[in-house]
């Protein structure tokens, strides 16, 4: 598949890290410490195709949206995330906000004709979210608004190896379509499948698996 197939496409990196992992005794820290260079790479990509910029997410409680963004804001987010760690202000992960504020824009824009001829979202989390069943929704209903297969790409990239977290991304993998999708929009990776194969490949699996 042409990696032509990757421009003119709106390109959202979420990131959904858990306040466990913030701390430098916790084994997925260092999973976050090493995957970092990864996620910039691919972020370097994402821009090098998106012109009007990349969005990124903190998907937490409150939201933080960085619109018409660039890799300097997502390096920005995940250096801060390595030292940063309040306990009195716990952090509550809020992934199906960020999806379906995703979703929305991608359809409004599309709806005005000013949108793009695709979108590739990738969501970066290391804990299973809470309301999974709203998270599976929100994919179903955007893959059933979508024309062709792939028109829309959601990659989920698993930091550390939690295996409930595994056993729900595995489940969106596999069996959205069985969830009432007209297509499969959903690929799930760990993050350091992204160092065994090109940026670019693993941008046109997350259209194309």
């Amino acid at each position: 598949m042409p990696a032509n197939l990757l421009e003119d496409r709106d390109y959202t990196i979420i990131i959904a890290r858990s306040d466990a992992s913030r701390d430098p005794q916790h084994p997925w820290y260092e999973d976050w410490v090493e995957a970092q260079a990864s996620l910039i790479d691919l972020a370097k990509k994402c821009q090098q195709f998106d012109s009007d910029g990349i969005t990124v997410y903190e998907a937490s409680i409150p939201m933080w949206k960085y619109k018409n963004s660039n890799v300097a804001r997502l390096a920005e987010i995940l250096q801060r995330q390595n030292t940063e760690q309040d306990s009195e202000k716990p952090t509550t992960i809020h992934l199906e906000e960020a999806l379906k504020e995703t979703f929305s824009d991608y359809f409004a824009n599309k709806a005005n004709a000013t949108g793009k001829k695709g979108a590739i979202i990738v969501a970066v989390l290391d804990q299973k979210p809470e309301n999974t069943a709203g998270i599976a929704e929100s994919l179903v209903t955007a893959a059933n608004k979508i024309e062709k297969d792939e028109e829309i790409g959601v990659s989920f990239i698993q930091i550390g190896d939690d295996v409930k977290t595994r056993e729900f991304l595995t489940d969106l993998d596999t069996n959205l379509q069985g969830r009432g999708a007209r297509f499969d929009i959903v690929d799930t990776k760990f993050w350091h499948e992204i160092k065994r194969s090109s940026v670019v490949q693993f941008l046109i699996g997350a259209i194309n698996d």
